[in-house]
């Protein structure tokens, strides 16, 4: 084989993975299917879809979740009294359409404490619509659960 021939042999496969690699990156970026400057509102999966259990908007620039709020799932026997709602969370989206935030979860009353945390996940799908879940774990481990939830913008 000449010198030429396995100069453009390799060549050839440079390029072959050149493009192969861009592809890739188009199919990331292309994954995300988040809609920039909307408002996201859903429910609780096997809950009243007229309990808004969960609400944000996405940025202008489609990067970031803002404004989230959502209402703590629990476990309650009788006499818990409720707990607050977390709100004003923000997130970065990531280049697959997933966000993942913890809030704090505020006590009853004036003194700003927290009676634990709720882990807010989600994941962007067309059309705007998002799932993901919430899970809660408050102060001294009690009573924490995870739903599922599915929103549309």
């Amino acid at each position: 084989m000449s010198s030429t021939t396995g100069f453009r042999a390799r060549a050839a496969r440079g390029a072959a993975i050149a493009v192969v690699a861009t592809l890739a990156s188009a199919g990331i970026a292309l994954a995300a299917k988040q809609v920039k400057g909307a408002t996201y509102v859903g429910h609780y999966k096997g809950a009243a879809q007229t309990v808004e259990a969960v609400s944000f908007k996405v940025s202008s620039n489609g990067r970031k979740v803002i404004d989230l709020s959502v209402q703590t799932p629990f476990k309650c026997n009788g006499g818990c009294g409720g707990v607050g709602t977390p709100t004003g969370g923000s997130a970065r989206i990531s280049r697959r359409g997933t966000f993942k935030v913890k809030l704090r979860i505020p006590a009853p009353g004036p003194g700003g404490k927290s009676e634990g945390t709720d882990t807010v996940t989600g994941t962007f799908h067309a059309h705007g619509k998002a799932s993901g879940t919430v899970t809660s774990q408050f102060n001294g481990g009690s009573a924490g659960e995870t739903k599922s939830w599915t929103a549309s913008g």
